[in-house]
């Protein structure tokens, strides 16, 4: 009776085995041996005449009710890179009604080398308005700057804080 279970132990045994190698010899493998490498930012803030680390520029407006104030060589968008970019300029969270108009207003230099050109405007109060060299505007030329200026005027009821976010997608 012993050699009877012992048998049946081991046709179980040899059976696992076999299903386990059948089913392991059923599987290929494929791998991927891939590296990154980190190189320098391409496209950077500059603000106060030094390059900003990171990908946040921080911005603080102080303004008057009713008053209008225009805040010139706030920031400048530069491309480092050898290369020209496209990018995006998109307001991804605008400031509301408590403003008469808030506007950033984008210049390039490198069209007429010397001279600030505007490009365009940017209505901080209408979310997602944008401006992008996707859309038949010349890209950031390699070595060159946008400068960001901002004009804004609050209703006369305005007061408190109010935040904006402008975001800058580029290839």
């Amino acid at each position: 009776m012993n050699y009877k279970r012992a048998l049946k132990l081991v046709s179980l045994l040899i059976t696992a085995l076999l299903i386990g190698y059948v089913s392991a010899a059923t599987y290929k493998y494929l791998y991927i041996d891939g590296s990154v490498t980190v190189g320098t930012q391409k496209i950077v803030w500059v603000q106060s005449g030094s390059e900003i680390a990171g990908d946040t520029a921080t911005v603080g407006l102080s303004v008057e009710p009713g008053i209008p104030t225009d805040f010139n060589d706030t920031l400048y968008l530069k491309n480092k890179d050898t290369s020209d970019h496209n990018l995006t300029v998109t307001v991804t969270t605008n400031v509301g009604a408590d403003f008469t108009y808030f506007y950033v207003y984008i210049y390039e230099n490198f069209t007429t080398p010397g001279t600030w050109t505007l490009v365009d405007d940017l209505n901080i109060k209408t979310l997602n308005d944008q401006y992008s060299t996707y859309t038949g505007n010349d890209p950031l030329q390699a070595s060159s700057l946008y400068k960001l200026d901002f004009g804004v005027k609050p209703t006369t009821g305005a007061s408190g804080s109010y935040n904006f976010d402008i975001k800058v997608t580029y290839e």
